[in-house]
């Protein structure tokens, strides 16, 4: 195993500050963050090296307040230095995760308001390559550069389109979808063709990498409650010839063809068994059809991403290691894994565009999240022996010297059973050892997901970085549930959902008020998705916390089985449907925090979108109508357009400053100013009681 990072010289200040990071408290040179600061920090997303690897593009975010959310645009850096090449600036940004070198490293290709365009390398006037019916999405190129390939909806009808105009428009639950095909463009004509049919839907594909065939995952709808019924296929790059590589009730993912067509590779919440909801295996199976195999049936953590080194004879994998993630080389033949990083961050999961191989330049483009850079591009020399990390964007270089940004810390404590459970801790800024701090216990989503080193995907939604400059410790903790830790660890929620995660909770804080950092008077609780399904559950168990936060969570497992659009993983979690005719209505009706609200005296704020297909409004309704009538303080926020993960900038800053001031009020007793968005008026926020 590569045990450390090698970093080049001009990245040797970051390590020097890392490392300041680590003593109890060390001086501030910048100054506190504010929301706005939050939401107007670029992103990066979507690394691409070119084919001789002498460049490496990238989306870079900006605030755009008049559209009300992020903005991305491509930028191009030089690997031997030099500033960033700023190469597009449209008014509506490029979509993430769809740019692409032409394999000559002419052009770049990405999508723009629906369609594939394309721009010299060098940067100069873009220019639509597709006009397709629908919008399109997941380009790639063919090897010869002579086409590509994307996936793209069948249009309405024209008697859809008639009956939408006279509103004759009446819908049926879960029938009102269309297929969504694999298309192939030809550049020089810009002809299109339709590579599959209309009977299955496509969910994902990878081009071979000598263009011959090509690997895909198909469902039998593009339902997301459908994935699991889906398969991995190959077929010629002509589409002919396709066939069914698996026959099972998983969902698979990042299916690539081997260098030499022989195998195909895909990732699996599956046991080596191909049995459902165990941390995510790496398989291979026969591109000629067979039995696939775990490659490392006993590894100890979780895939994220995959993919074929250039030489066929190894895989490169981004891997979930707990509070942070790491790279690893996986050799076939002896079955064996190496890890090639190790550090204090986190590597974004799919279906974030954060990676991707360039076997012409024989190197790997990721992104590390770290405490003090929020995501920079890096590159990995496949070629060195060691792996040698580099780190190529500067993007963040000034975060740290503009803002005071907290210390991040792994924390270890036992829980019920004796079961070491960890977390990240944010210190406040300006920690004082020996002084007791509030709280903020922020519960992450999946369950099956986990928190790491870093800023996370959600910085917005979490802003920590706020938080902590307002004298709030954070605890990030990876719960019973969570993915990284082994197969028991994310099976404790099987046969019953709330069996130790809510323990794991509570004994965190506990350890924190031992070690005479947490003020037990002063404790807040937040959580979206499984995170609000656990903040839920909390509130009904104690009421140590004086205020909390609950965004899109679960009130009763019975009725959230029939309304969510996905349904496969909790018919694990609780052995069965509630429609069967054993069905196990004690288990659903057991776990659901609505059996207990009654118990609920902690004043709770709720936030849902409007269309949250995943969790949806009435789950909600049904706690925060359940709190008021008891006469518990409550608000329940609702985002008109948001789906499950809220997206429009007003909307979450409005949650941040709503909860702001209900943490303000309820566990520190003072008052809290909002903040304003650009172009905000001077009305007073909806007042709280």
């Amino acid at each position: 195993m590569s045990g450390t990072l090698r970093i080049k010289p001009f990245v040797a200040a970051l390590v020097c500050a890392a490392i300041a990071a680590l003593t109890p408290t060390h001086a501030q040179t910048g100054r506190p963050m504010t929301l706005l600061d939050l939401a107007e920090l670029p992103r990066v997303i979507d690394p691409q090296l070119s084919p001789d690897g002498r460049f490496v593009t990238y989306l870079l975010s900006h605030a755009d307040w008049k559209a009300n959310r992020p903005v991305w645009h491509l930028w191009r850096q030089a690997l031997a230095g030099g500033a960033p090449v700023q190469l597009t600036s449209g008014a509506n940004g490029e979509v993430p995760g769809t740019t692409r070198w032409s394999p000559d490293g002419r052009s770049i290709a990405f999508v723009r308001d629906g369609q594939i365009v394309l721009i010299a390398a060098e940067g100069g006037d873009p220019r639509a390559l597709t006009r397709h019916a629908t919008g399109v999405s997941s380009p790639s190129w063919s090897p010869d550069g002579q086409s590509m390939y994307f996936l793209a909806s069948d249009p309405r009808t024209a008697d859809e389109r008639e009956r939408d105009r006279l509103r004759d428009d009446v819908l049926a639950l879960d029938e009102n979808y269309k297929p969504r095909r694999l298309w192939r463009v030809t550049l020089s004509t810009g002809a299109e063709q339709s590579l599959t049919g209309a009977d299955t839907s496509v969910l994902a594909y990878r081009v071979s990498r000598d263009g011959t065939r090509i690997a895909l995952q198909i469902a039998p709808t593009p339902l997301a409650g459908d994935a699991y019924r889906g398969e991995i296929w190959v077929m010629d790059s002509s589409g002919a010839n396709l066939r069914a590589l698996t026959r099972n009730a998983v969902e698979e993912g990042e299916a690539e063809l081997s260098p030499d067509n022989s195998q195909v590779l895909f990732l699996a919440d599956a046991s080596a068994r191909l049995e459902p909801y165990y941390n995510t295996n790496l398989f291979l199976v026969p591109a000629t059809g067979g039995m696939p195999r775990a490659l490392l049936p006993a590894f100890p953590y979780a895939f994220e991403r995959a993919t074929w080194a250039p030489d066929g004879r190894s895989i490169l994998a981004s891997v979930n290691m707990g509070v942070h993630s790491e790279i690893f080389r996986i050799d076939v033949a002896t079955r064996t894994a190496r890890q090639l990083t190790e550090g204090r961050h986190g590597i974004p999961p799919a279906p974030a565009a954060a990676w991707m191989i360039e076997p012409k330049a024989d190197r790997l483009a990721f992104l590390f999240d770290e405490p003090t850079r929020f995501g920079d591009v890096w590159m990995l020399s496949l070629s060195a022996p060691e792996g040698s990390p580099v780190r190529v964007t500067n993007v963040f270089d000034t975060l740290e010297r503009n803002f005071d940004l907290p210390r991040q810390e792994k924390v270890a404590w036992k829980s019920a059973g004796g079961v070491t459970v960890e977390g990240v801790l944010f210190y406040p800024i300006a920690y004082q050892t020996g002084r007791r701090y509030p709280l903020v216990v922020q519960l992450h989503g999946g369950p099956q997901e986990s928190d790491k080193f870093g800023a996370g995907s959600g910085l917005l939604q979490n802003y920590f970085p706020v938080l902590t400059a307002r004298g709030y410790a954070v605890l990030r903790p990876n719960y019973r549930g969570s993915a990284g830790y082994g197969n028991a660890f994310y099976r404790d929620v099987v046969g019953g959902y709330f069996k130790n995660m809510h323990l794991d909770v509570i004994a965190g804080v506990d350890f924190l008020i031992k070690q005479g950092l947490a003020d037990p008077d002063r404790l807040v609780l937040m959580g979206w998705s499984a995170g609000g399904h656990l903040t839920n559950k909390l509130i009904t168990m104690t009421d140590r916390f004086k205020a909390a936060s609950s965004g899109a969570g679960a009130a009763d497992w019975i009725s959230m089985y029939g309304q969510t659009d996905i349904r496969a993983n909790r018919t694990v979690w609780f052995g069965g449907t509630p429609w069967q005719r054993t069905a196990p209505i004690a288990t659903f009706w057991n776990h659901s925090p609505l059996k207990d609200v009654a118990n609920v005296k902690t004043p709770t704020l709720f936030f849902v979108g409007e269309n949250d297909a995943r969790v949806p409004l009435p789950q909600s309704q049904e706690m925060h109508r359940a709190l008021k009538t008891n006469g518990v303080p409550t608000f329940l926020y609702v985002a008109p357009r948001e789906g499950h993960q809220w997206g429009e900038l007003r909307h979450l800053i409005f949650k941040a400053n709503a909860e702001l001031e209900w943490f303000e009020k309820y566990a520190r007793g003072r008052p809290y100013v909002w903040e304003k968005t650009p172009g905000d008026d001077d009305a007073t926020p909806r007042p709280q009681s």
